[in-house]
């Protein structure tokens, strides 16, 4: 099992999320809405401060650090989506770190720490043909709702 840890991004470090969104292997979960995703370095500062710097407790975002390669293995997020009034969560591994544990270690330090900052439950929509789901399941959520499209799964995070 790799070591990965959270690691909160400095601005400069932002070119490992471009390269994440730009990977057409890494993003073909993504498919149905268009894929990649372009993510250019003048859109860097406002994300950075809505995404990085965020004080309100909305939005939480760090990348998985495996120390053992010295390298970014993937990032984790949860923001509050008011329309859904929840808390959804975000997990992606570069294609080519995958079936290596890096997506359970990142779903399991993301929960941690999002019940370490008050949120008590976390959801996520999961395409219905993307294979991360068995992740999600084998990390303690469950599925509370399917249709055609996506799955919704939960987690509580209260003890």
């Amino acid at each position: 099992m790799p070591t990965i840890t959270l690691h909160r991004p400095a601005m400069d470090e932002l070119s490992f999320r471009q390269s994440l969104l730009a990977d057409p292997a890494t993003m073909a979960f993504n498919h149905a809405y268009g894929g990649t995703i372009d993510f250019p370095a003048e859109r860097w500062a406002d994300w950075y401060a809505r995404w990085v710097e965020d004080d309100t407790g909305q939005r939480f975002y760090r990348y998985l650090y495996d120390a053992g390669r010295a390298a970014f293995v993937g990032e984790v997020s949860y923001h509050f989506d008011n329309e859904l009034n929840a808390y959804i969560c975000d997990v992606i591994v570069p294609a080519a770190h995958r079936g290596r544990g890096c997506g359970s270690r990142g779903l399991t330090l993301l929960c941690q720490a999002a019940k370490e900052r008050g949120v008590s439950r976390l959801q996520d929509n999961i395409a219905v043909d993307n294979p991360s789901v068995s992740i999600f399941l084998k990390s303690g959520f469950w599925e509370t709702y399917r249709n055609d499209e996506y799955i919704l799964v939960a987690k509580d995070l209260r003890p």
